[in-house]
């Protein structure tokens, strides 16, 4: 096995207010504050069971591949994706599928990483993240192999191509976050 290359400690403040009755949280693999923040207006979608465990309760919890999202056309009032590109990084199907189940101008709200070229020698990328939920501070380690790079401007472009306008940026050193606003829907997208 190979070696890893860690980023210094990340700090996040999560203060952004998510709106909306129905909002879709997909988690594949971070600690989960949305469904904390949420509570019964979460319906929290992840690849693996155990991270059902880790959901608030009180939201409606579903193993479900964000690729293929069995939910009915424009379902949900917003969508967080919390490190859902740094664990699963299909980033074209996940969000062609959220813009179909997202409603017209509904609201994307995005945090991942900036995953730099890969080094030849370093098998793992690693993110040690200290986030501030302005209720609580929660210290998480993120690894994922290291197979690609991840610049913000990749996820900005694809959403654009998807039916997706940037409202909001910010970086928080080697972390982004994003807030978009579905503007049109994919049949209506010429690619």
């Amino acid at each position: 096995m190979g070696g890893y290359y860690s980023l210094k400690d990340q700090t996040l403040r999560i203060t952004s207010e998510v709106n909306g009755q129905r909002v879709i949280v997909i988690n594949t693999g971070a600690e989960d504050v949305f469904t904390k923040l949420l509570l019964d207006r979460a319906v929290f979608v992840t690849t693996d069971e155990e991270f059902l465990k880790l959901a608030d309760p009180r939201s409606i919890r579903l193993v479900m591949n964000p690729t293929k999202l069995s939910f009915a056309p424009e379902t949900f009032d917003a969508a967080v994706l919390f490190f859902t590109f740094f664990y699963l990084p299909k980033h074209e199907a996940i969000i062609e599928n959220v813009n179909r189940v997202l409603k017209k101008w509904g609201k994307l709200y995005i945090w991942d990483a900036v995953i730099p070229k890969k080094m030849a020698h370093k098998s793992f990328f690693v993110v040690p993240l200290l986030m501030d939920t302005g209720q609580e501070l929660i210290r998480t380690v993120h690894v994922t192999k290291w197979r690609r790079e991840q610049p913000v401007g990749l996820v900005k472009k694809i959403a654009r191509e998807r039916g997706f306008k940037v409202t909001k940026e910010e970086l928080y050193d080697q972390i982004f976050h994003l807030e978009m606003v579905k503007i049109a829907s994919l049949k209506q997208q010429k690619f």
